[in-house]
């Protein structure tokens, strides 16, 4: 949660404020990211990836957290893929040397000039780098699957006053890393602002039935035919959700609240009114209403409900913000030679 970290105040309030996140992100591909968008988290995906959506009828789900392909990186790669998916958060790069900075910075200023509110993250590698990235910056701090982890280099004093996002890791972990950086100090130094958190190490688990659970990961799906990795995934956002709102990280808002706004019609019924992850083991016969029923038929267009019986399901997609600023893609990417610095630099659950 966005709050005021130029006071040494760390009274409880200020920590309970510091804790909350903006934004907890679920990076993966359909149905998953739709499932995960149903349940508040914030959709999105690694920059050489997507949502792998082409093969459903009239499915289009905007991109709100967009990650960098740490493994192959590329600063001006990067930028072209947000100026085309038009993120809110967008992962910029790992960051390992002091020289390496300004040609990360460069390339979040040009962004920034298009995307002003865009939530724009830099992943220091070293503890020297932390203190060089400008303030008005997001840190990455590294907990999941990295060649360097950021409690590897740094100790949680490093990171206090600053805006912070989580970079994978399982939930424990990272609520461990949550309460590091904002607990209350003998110095009274400030708390870290927590931004976001984002993980997306589910599907690992459910492939062979299992679905996460703060005592770690039950296998009760492992034997079970009519368990679907569909749906245990569905089972374990659900139980992440819960898990961030008693420790008071969820969101107060979520992407729907920020203008992100899918609509999904036709049948079976949306997934939003169905029971979501109460019981893994249902066997109501739902399945996934984008199958490849979808491919069939004519082609239906943007906002199409099929509500008859015989038609192919369809589904349809508005988003206020992304509709609202297509029309704008082609002068801005005109203007971007403006601010173009040469240069450049798996998920991380």
């Amino acid at each position: 949660m966005s709050l005021d970290l130029s006071t040494d105040s760390s009274t409880a309030s200020d920590i309970a404020a510091a804790r909350q996140a903006d934004q907890i992100a679920f990076l993966h591909r359909v149905p998953f990211t739709l499932d995960a968008y149903k349940l508040g988290f914030l959709p999105g995906f690694r920059e050489d990836c997507g949502y792998q959506e082409t093969q459903y009828q009239n499915l289009s789900i905007p991109v709100g957290m967009l990650d960098n392909d740490f493994r192959n990186p590329d600063l001006e790669r990067f930028v072209d893929r947000f100026f085309e998916h038009e993120p809110q958060v967008g992962v910029i790069g790992d960051v390992y040397e002091r020289d390496d900075i300004n040609d990360h910075v460069a390339a979040a200023r040009e962004i920034q000039a298009s995307y002003p509110e865009a939530e724009l993250i830099i992943v220091p590698k070293s503890r020297t780098v932390i203190d060089a990235i400008p303030e008005d910056l997001v840190l990455g701090y590294s907990r999941g699957y990295a060649d360097r982890l950021a409690h590897e280099f740094s100790d949680p004093p490093d990171w206090r006053g600053r805006r912070i996002h989580i970079l994978g890791g399982s939930p424990p972990k990272q609520l461990e890393a949550i309460r590091q950086l904002t607990r209350p100090t003998l110095s009274a130094d400030p708390p870290a602002d927590i931004v976001g958190v984002d993980w997306n190490g589910l599907h690992r688990g459910a492939q062979f039935g299992e679905f996460w659970t703060t005592d770690g990961w039950d296998d009760s799906g492992r034997d079970a035919d009519h368990v679907t990795v569909w749906r245990t995934v569905r089972h374990s956002l659900a139980r992440i959700r819960e898990f961030w709102k008693v420790h008071g990280i969820w969101p107060e808002t979520t992407p729907q609240d920020e203008g992100i706004h899918i609509e999904y019609g036709g049948r079976p019924q949306p997934i939003s009114n169905r029971p979501l992850a109460l019981n893994v083991g249902r066997t109501s016969g739902e399945h996934l209403a984008a199958r490849t029923s979808l491919n069939t038929g004519p082609a239906q267009s943007v906002g199409t409900v099929v509500t008859s019986a015989t038609s192919p399901i369809a589904i349809g997609i508005t988003t206020r913000r992304s509709l609202a600023s297509r029309a704008s893609t082609s002068r801005r990417r005109k203007q971007r030679a403006v601010f173009r610095a040469p240069g450049g630099a798996e998920a991380r659950s």
